[in-house]
């Protein structure tokens, strides 16, 4: 409960940050046109307004002594966090994020896929294997040959070799 209100207040002033920042960098469009600097900053404006109906709505739901028992219970509550299957699950997210560019798009998605399914309680190896390669297949064809986007494919050679084999296999198919 002290987590949510920490985590409002620092999107609160990380937007309103970020909105300032957009004005202050972006240049300036005519008056008769939405501008590049525009569309952000309504969105963050959007943002901002329905991170202050969310606090609104924090200090009605609780009471001033519900709220001090919870900042009592920070630390044992941000440890059950951090061991909690959503942390995990975020990390790992941000683990991808980190590694999809040096690693390519196949072998992040696998190993994403197949982590993923460890975290929600899948422990049969075969099947693990199997619907991560099928969910990367599935993946990587709609993106790259459906939609003509391309995916990293790594810098280590033998992973980007591999990409583009598997692109050139699909594009013959094309």
């Amino acid at each position: 409960m002290a987590l949510e209100l920490i985590v409002n207040i620092l999107l609160l002033l990380l937007s309103a940050l970020c909105f300032w920042q957009v004005g202050a960098t972006m240049p300036k469009s005519a008056d008769s046109e939405l501008g590049a600097e525009q569309w952000p900053q309504a969105l963050l404006f959007l943002l901002i307004l329905a991170i202050g109906v969310n606090l609104v709505n924090y200090f009605r739901r609780h009471t001033k002594k519900e709220i001090a028992a919870a900042f009592g219970d920070f630390f044992p509550g941000l440890l059950r966090f951090v061991r909690s299957k959503l942390f995990i699950g975020m990390t790992l997210l941000v683990l991808m994020a980190v590694v999809y560019e040096p690693l390519g798009f196949l072998v992040t998605c696998m190993a994403f896929m197949a982590g993923y399914g460890v975290l929600l309680g899948e422990r049969r190896p075969v099947r693990l294997l199997i619907s991560s390669v099928a969910i990367t297949m599935l993946l990587y064809i709609g993106f790259s040959v459906f939609l003509g986007i391309l995916l990293p494919r790594g810098y280590i050679p033998f992973l980007r070799n591999a990409a583009l084999a598997l692109e050139a296999l699909f594009h013959f198919f094309k």
